[in-house]
């Protein structure tokens, strides 16, 4: 047997730039202008408001990179 190509599940923590927004505004910012679906870090506790879950579960390297130009 031999895989075809590498797919997984895996999260990124990732800490947003913008001091004076929410990680719910910059989610919903995201999503609406770059087609970016992430949860908001407040979801996960306090202290998390300045961070974003992203999410690549079965993603290839070339939607990866489409992601980081999103993200731009």
């Amino acid at each position: 047997m031999t895989p075809d190509g590498v797919l997984g599940a895996y999260f990124a923590f990732i800490r947003h730039p913008f001091e004076d927004l929410s990680s719910s505004a910059v989610a919903e910012r995201l999503a609406r202008e770059a087609g970016v679906v992430c949860l908001p870090g407040s979801y996960f506790g306090q202290g998390q408001e300045r961070y974003l879950r992203l999410a690549f579960a079965n993603a290839d390297a070339v939607s990866i990179g489409r992601l980081v130009e999103r993200l731009r």
